[in-house]
């Protein structure tokens, strides 16, 4: 825990340091990832394990939740609820269910 606050405290500031100094300083600071315009350059996507994608449909009602191999970002997701079994692709990075058909 001692070296989780410590590089907390480290980063909190370096961020502090950063915004402190004039934009004519001219120096470059990145962590491996760029500082442009679009949101996904400042934050890295932080992508669903499998548990967290078994949990994700067990809290929506689904059960005997069995998962395929993803493909990029994607999973197909076979999963039952109310008696009925789905065919589900889910994009496990945005956690968003993209398609759903009902199989049986």
């Amino acid at each position: 825990m001692t070296l989780l606050r410590t590089l907390a405290a480290a980063a909190t500031a370096l961020t502090i340091g950063m915004t402190a100094m004039p934009a004519s300083a001219g120096s470059s600071f990145n962590f491996g990832f760029g500082f442009g315009s679009n949101f996904d350059d400042h934050f890295p996507v932080i992508c669903m394990t499998d548990y967290q994608i078994r949990n994700y449909f067990a809290d929506r009602g689904y059960y005997d939740v069995k998962l395929n191999v993803p493909n990029e970002q994607r999973i197909q997701v076979k999963a039952s609820r109310d008696g009925a079994t789905y065919l589900i692709r889910f994009n496990f990075c945005t956690s968003r269910i993209i398609d759903s058909q009902r199989i049986s």
